[in-house]
């Protein structure tokens, strides 16, 4: 047990804290490590991580990450539990293995895990100079990854937006500035989806990742200059920005039979991510036309199965489509889906149901199935 002091209401408490005693789970994971089957000493190296507190652990792992001869998925997972352990002892070492190119990718990649855990916000710096140079994408992503786990945000957006000016580290910039950079980046990338046009994807992308309105409206208003592979990207990053604004583009793109198939479908999906009452009827209306493409028509389908027992014009949509044999399967799978009930394709079944669903419903106050 380890003891801990807190202060509530002007009074010391003593704190206990359960931590792992180094025994005979601890001693077998060494052992595994060292000796046992290749399933074992992976699950040895990933269980050790729990035990890092103790220099014995440290130093088994440490030995097997230092074992060239090793798996190198083992030595990556060895990496990640030393960095776990915040014993700047190690430090060295992972560092090294990580700027080591000759050096196994998924080696380096978990070194880069370990690094960020151990020094957080002070390795930053060394993860700006990697990215400047680094050839691995695994190792790129890990790096990006880590940077945007560190503490101080405003430190690693003043750290990595320099790389913008670097075509080599231009879009893993773009990825970390919109993982952490918030609002105040949303106007800098907006602008340079007029100018950056190799790298109007990955700003996309980043742009999406900030929950903010502005972030929506930014995409909303470049979308007419998009070309139809971005718009298809647009649309999809529109289903995690519920704003009237998104919902309103969506539909228009769905009802516009000039649009482009793809994305006129990823439309239709999206709207039924967002789970948007103001999607139901343009939905359903292109749901029951059979002049459609039966592939947007598909796409109908499993957007109204996202939105459950929210609006009888739905469920209403479905039954309605289930003399279509070309439909009629996913219509009654997202149906089960919906209400727990299953009718297969009958439709005069599936209408009854439904007549005196929401008789039984109404009549009690609007409870559901």
């Amino acid at each position: 047990m380890l003891k801990g002091i807190v202060t509530v209401g002007g009074l010391a408490l003593i704190l206990l804290v359960a931590v792992p005693a180094f025994g005979v789970s601890a001693e077998s994971m060494i052992a595994d490590l060292k000796d046992g089957t290749a399933d074992r000493r992976l699950a040895a190296a990933m269980g050790l991580a729990d035990y890092v507190q103790f220099p014995e652990v440290v130093t088994a792992l440490a030995q097997k990450l230092d074992d060239t001869t090793a798996d190198p998925v083992l030595r990556a997972n060895c990496a990640a539990s030393l960095g776990r352990s915040a014993d700047p002892s190690v430090y060295p070492m992972v560092q090294t293995l990580a700027k080591k190119t000759e050096e196994k990718p998924i080696v380096r990649a978990g070194c880069v895990i370990a690094m960020g855990m151990i020094k957080q916000d002070a390795v930053v710096p060394e993860f700006i100079e990697m990215l400047k140079t680094e050839k691995s994408l695994i190792v790129r992503q890990q790096v990006e990854q880590a940077l945007q786990r560190m503490p101080n945000a405003q430190a690693v957006v003043t750290a990595v937006s320099p790389l913008l000016n670097l075509p080599e580290s231009e879009s893993s910039a773009i990825r970390v500035l919109g993982a952490v950079g918030g609002p105040a980046v949303i106007a800098p990338m907006a602008k340079q989806l007029e100018t950056k046009t190799d790298k109007r994807r990955v700003l996309i992308e980043a742009i999406g990742m900030i929950r903010s309105p502005d972030a929506a409206k930014a995409l909303i208003a470049f979308y007419p200059k998009a070309d139809d592979a971005e718009k298809v990207q647009i649309l999809g990053v529109l289903a995690s920005h519920p704003i009237v604004e998104s919902v309103t583009l969506l539909v228009s793109e769905l009802e516009n039979p000039k649009t482009f198939l793809a994305v006129r479908r990823r439309a239709a999906l999206s709207l039924g991510m967002l789970k948007a009452p103001g999607g139901i009827h343009p939905l359903v209306k292109i749901l029951l036309n059979t002049a459609e493409d039966d592939g947007l028509r598909r796409s109908c389908v499993g957007a109204l199965a996202n939105f459950g027992d929210h609006d009888d014009d739905a469920i209403a949509g479905l039954i309605g489509c289930l003399p279509d044999k070309k439909l009629a399967e996913d219509a009654a799978v997202a149906l089960n889906r919906i209400t727990r009930r299953y009718f297969g394709t009958d439709k005069q079944k599936w209408a009854e149901w439904f007549q005196e669903w929401r008789r039984t419903r109404d009549s009690s106050g609007g409870v559901g199935h």
